[in-house]
């Protein structure tokens, strides 16, 4: 199919950024439409941009004559008001397609989160594009990519003549990958879960908007894992990432510890991310090695320019501090629970007084 006219939405934000420059560059691509809540960093050739939000304006008129639209826009990282990122992920996604739907849209590409397999301990390594989707109950990223996904797949069977793709990738790290699951892998903060031993693994941004470049310029309907060729087991990923000051604490430890920093509005990491850190849920990259698309970028050195392009890491000092305290609360705890229980058995052995 000849591509002339594509459209972005989320054409700022960190993938967006990318590919822009790298359509514009192509000669199949005449013109380059960008939707986003703010403005580009840098102008692609040929882009038309527009400030908008898909979640609240009217997006037909904006899309005419648009032949491949590629929906990037989503709120990434959990946030507390879940509502708001409903919104904008799920509710705006349905407008996205209505609005591709009237202008007639013949190619359609998502970017999705393998996150959606979720991370459980009795997971495949690795899961390929057959696996079932169970997103982590409650946490909100996995669970709306999950929802956005059933949307899609309802939306291709009602316009059998549209080709759709999406593209379910690992946590991304490069420059500007900040998004939560990537600062995780890298320990930012750093959660270290005791006895959690998970395989790891992570794809350069660069090489998912070669994927991304892929299939937009081309005919590839279905659903393609974007990872680097295989994973880190989790002594070779903590030999990249170097000494954690924080201790590996126990899973139940750590719940109450993001819990209550969650809840208290001074942490950024949700209870419910925990089993991302906890469990596997790498995955397979044959299908889309099968297109010709191929990784420039193995896991190490993904990680390695990731941490690189984090700089210094902020103080640890209050996680240390949360850390300990939570530790030791959970020690004192413990043995304040133990003694009242051996209190509790010697009274039951004592001969009761007649």
């Amino acid at each position: 199919m000849n591509v002339t006219t594509i459209a972005i939405t989320g054409a700022s934000g960190l993938v967006g950024q990318r590919l822009l420059p790298v359509l514009a560059e192509r000669d199949a691509v005449t013109r380059l439409v960008g939707l986003d809540v703010r403005p580009p960093r840098r102008r692609a050739r040929r882009l038309d941009f527009h400030l908008v939000d898909v979640a609240r304006a009217e997006l037909k008129p904006l899309l005419e004559g648009v032949d491949v639209l590629v929906h990037l826009a989503s709120v990434v990282d959990p946030i507390p008001d879940e509502a708001v990122m409903a919104r904008v992920n799920v509710d705006g996604t349905r407008r996205v397609l209505d609005a591709a739907a009237a202008v007639g849209v013949r190619r359609l590409v998502r970017v999705s989160s393998a996150a959606v397999y979720g991370a459980w301990a009795n997971n495949p390594v690795p899961l390929t594009e057959d696996s079932p989707l169970r997103p982590n109950p409650g946490f909100s990223p996995a669970v709306q990519a999950a929802e956005v996904e059933r949307l899609l797949a309802e939306w291709r069977e009602d316009h059998p003549g549209v080709v759709v793709t999406t593209l379910r990738s690992a946590p991304v790290v490069g420059p500007g990958a900040e998004r939560l699951p990537s600062r995780l892998l890298l320990g930012r903060p750093p959660v270290r879960v005791r006895g959690a031993t998970p395989p790891v693994q992570a794809v350069h941004v660069d090489d998912l908007v070669a994927a991304l470049a892929l299939v937009v310029l081309d005919d590839y309907p279905g659903t393609f894992n974007v990872a680097p060729d295989g994973w880190l087991d989790h002594a070779a990923a903590a030999a990249l990432l170097g000494a954690s000051p924080v201790p590996a604490l126990p899973a139940q430890v750590w719940t109450r510890l993001l819990g209550w920093s969650w809840t208290v509005g001074i942490g950024d990491v949700p209870p419910e991310a925990l089993p991302y850190v906890m469990h596997p849920w790498v995955i397979a990259n044959d299908r889309l090695r099968s297109l010709g698309w191929a990784p420039r970028h193995d896991n190490e050195e993904a990680i390695v320019d990731g941490l690189a392009s984090l700089g210094p890491a902020r103080s640890l000092r209050p996680w240390l501090a949360l850390a300990g305290g939570a530790f030791a609360g959970a020690s004192v705890t413990a043995w304040w629970l133990g003694r009242r229980w051996r209190r509790g058995a010697r009274r039951a052995t004592r001969p009761t007084p007649r």
